[in-house]
C-alpha cells in the first residue's frame, strides 16, 4: 500500500491528548510517516491484523487544542470518522479505574450560564444551565445552536461488539477545560446530564465533527474514579489503546464503512 494516499483516500482519525494517549498506537503503526501541519504532528500508517489506514493525532491537552488539531485534519485528510479516545475522570460509580466508556453522547459541560443574583447574595454553584454552543452546520448552510453532540450510532454499536478482557459500558461523556474533584459538583453533573466520565477534548472534537457532518464516536478509559476512591493513573491509556486496535482490526465488518463503500 506504499501509494496510499491519505489525504484522497479514506482513513480513520484517531484521536488522543498525550503520548500516554497515542504513543502505543504510533509504535505500531505499519509504514508510518509524520506530517506536520501548524504545530500539530498527524501520523499516517496501516494499524492492525488488516492493516486498516489511519491517522494518530496528537491533539495536545485542553479543548482549544483538540478543536485546533480537528479542524486541521478534516480539512487535510477528509477522514470518514473521527475516534477522540484517551483516559478520562469516573463520574458513575459503576465504572472503575480500566473500565472503558463508551460515548452515546457528549455533553460540553465547561459551557455553562449561571442564573442571575444580586451583589452580596453569594455564590451558588447550583444555579446554572447548559448554554447552547452554536456551530455551524455545512448540509444546511446555516448556524445552528446546540447543548450535546450525539456519537455516531453505528460507531458506538461496533464498539460494543468488540471481544475484550475490558469492562465496557455506554454513557455520557462530560467535556470541559476543568478537572473536578468536588464530590457534590459530580453528583450535580450526574444528576443533571447523567455523565458517566469526564475529559477535556471530546467536546471540542465532537463539535468540530458534527459541523462538518463527519462520524464521531468518544471513548474513554478511566484513570480514575473519585466516587469509587481510585486513584489517577495515567498509565491505564496503553490498556485504552489496545481496545481501539481490537476495534480497529474489526473495521471491515462494520457494515456503516461498507455501506459507505469504503471497504
Amino acid at each position: 500500500m506504499g501509494n496510499y494516499d491519505f489525504k484522497k483516500q479514506p482513513s480513520l482519525l484517531i484521536q488522543g491528548a498525550m503520548d500516554t494517549e497515542t504513543a502505543y498506537f504510533i509504535e505500531h503503526l505499519e509504514e508510518h510517516e509524520c506530517v506536520t501541519i501548524g504545530n500539530w504532528q498527524f501520523h499516517t500508517g496501516f494499524l492492525g491484523a488488516k492493516r486498516e489506514p489511519v491517522i494518530i493525532s496528537k491533539t495536545f491537552q485542553g479543548m482549544v487544542n483538540a478543536a485546533a488539531a480537528t479542524s486541521l485534519a478534516l480539512a487535510y485528510f477528509h477522514p470518514w470518522a473521527v475516534i477522540n479516545q484517551g483516559i478520562g475522570g469516573g463520574h458513575d460509580k459503576k465504572f472503575h479505574r480500566g473500565d472503558i466508556v463508551l460515548g452515546e453522547k457528549v455533553v460540553p459541560i465547561g459551557a455553562i450560564a449561571y442564573a442571575f443574583s444580586e451583589e452580596g447574595a453569594g455564590i451558588d454553584g447550583k444555579s446554572f444551565s447548559l448554554l447552547p454552543v452554536e456551530i455551524f452546520c455545512r448540509e444546511t448552510g446555516k448556524t445552528k445552536k446546540v447543548t450535546e453532540y450525539p456519537c455516531d450510532g453505528k460507531l458506538l454499536k461496533a464498539a460494543e461488539q468488540v471481544k475484550t478482557k475490558y469492562h465496557t459500558g455506554r454513557g455520557v461523556i462530560g467535556s470541559g477545560d476543568e478537572w473536578n474533584n468536588q464530590l457534590d459538583r459530580i453528583a450535580l453533573l450526574r444528576e443533571r446530564y447523567h455523565t458517566a466520565v469526564e475529559d477535556m477534548e471530546s467536546a471540542a472534537a465532537a463539535q468540530i465533527c458534527l459541523s462538518y457532518g463527519v462520524p464521531f464516536l468518544g471513548v474513554r478509559i478511566l484513570s480514575n474514579s473519585i466516587v469509587n476512591g481510585e486513584k489517577f493513573d495515567e498509565a491505564v491509556g496503553i490498556d485504552g489503546q489496545k481496545f481501539m486496535l481490537s476495534l480497529v482490526d474489526q473495521m471491515r465488518e462494520y457494515s456503516y464503512c461498507s455501506q459507505a463503500g469504503i471497504f
